[in-house]
């Protein structure tokens, strides 16, 4: 049984990890000229296919069900526009107009954006414990976008407002699939928003013109964002789930900031000083501190595409 766990927590680990050097990969492609639109494209419709393919292996024609209930179906419709279409574009859009460890650490607020919206949906006010957590986001967050200078920003306002963006775009993300989770295997799920997001985003943005002139590096990083960084990684983190609570797999998504941050300092020469760093810490810490005095929240899929 120990071991067991302990594979679990490597899975979800590994899976968080993939994830976050995703952030860092596609700033390669960003730095060699990709468009957000065609990377959302080709890695939307590419992740697609292949998690369909895997789903119709594990789950036949039960791949189907989602679309035969008309209120199922404009759930998954709905999710698929302003869920899985939405968060990958600000999200990318995030990592370019700024780096990857910003963009991964300012959507990692998202939990802190669902405990508002959970607020205002129940018209609760939030608990002690919650305006804890939502002062912490905020004392975590003014430290990574100024650098410690509290009154003046370190980072571009485009950047800021993508970031925040994101955060706003993964909780929506998170909440939206809910009722559709409740019945249907999340890789069915995710596997059907990608497949068909990637089919809507070629409409607006054709793979096949103005196709990134990259080099081997570049092509390197887009194989990994695909592969490595959706598939793997969504099938490590379902994996894990066989041997680990949902809540342990999704307090180990703070190694997705944390895989970024590491990767775009060893690979990329980004310098990042003690404020940030502890602005991520803290960030972080408010997951945890949720998780730890929360209530429960809905079942959710992770927050990035099976990935992203």
């Amino acid at each position: 049984m120990h071991n067991k766990r302990l594979l679990g927590l490597g899975l979800a680990i590994f899976g968080s990890c993939l994830w976050g050097v995703s952030g860092p990969a596609s700033e390669v492609l960003f730095q060699q000229g990709t468009d957000v639109a065609w990377l959302i494209s080709a890695k939307m419709l590419i992740a697609g296919i292949l998690t369909m393919a895997f789903a119709w292996l594990r789950e036949g024609k039960q791949i189907f069900a989602p679309w035969q209930n008309k209120h199922d179906a404009w759930q998954m419709t709905i999710f698929i526009l302003f869920g899985m279409i939405t968060m990958q574009f600000i999200y990318f859009k995030a990592v370019e107009v700024a780096n990857a460890p910003t963009a991964t650490t300012l959507q990692y607020l998202s939990p802190v954006v669902i405990l508002l919206i959970l607020a205002v949906q129940t018209r609760q006010l939030p608990r002690r414990i919650d305006v804890l957590v939502i002062a912490m986001a905020m004392f975590g967050t003014l430290l990574v976008v100024t650098k410690g200078h509290l009154t003046t920003l370190a980072i571009s306002p485009s950047a800021l407002m993508w970031g925040l963006g994101a955060a706003l775009a993964a909780a929506l993300y998170t909440l939206l699939p809910a009722g559709l989770l409740a019945h249907y295997s999340p890789l069915v799920v995710v596997g059907w928003a990608q497949l068909i997001g990637g089919l809507l985003m070629t409409l607006y943005r054709p793979l096949w013109i103005g196709v990134p002139h990259l080099n081997g590096l570049g092509w390197g990083a887009f194989g990994f964002v695909v592969i490595f960084g959706t598939l793997i990684a969504y099938l490590a983190y379902l994996a894990s789930l066989r041997y680990i609570s949902a809540t342990a797999a999704g307090l180990l998504d703070a190694f997705e900031p944390i895989g970024a941050t590491i990767t775009s300092v060893l690979f990329l020469h980004l310098h990042l000083g003690f404020a940030e760093l502890l602005g991520t810490a803290v960030i972080i810490g408010t997951v945890f501190l949720m998780a730890a005095t929360g209530p429960k929240a809905p079942k959710t899929v992770k927050p990035r595409d099976p990935a992203a």
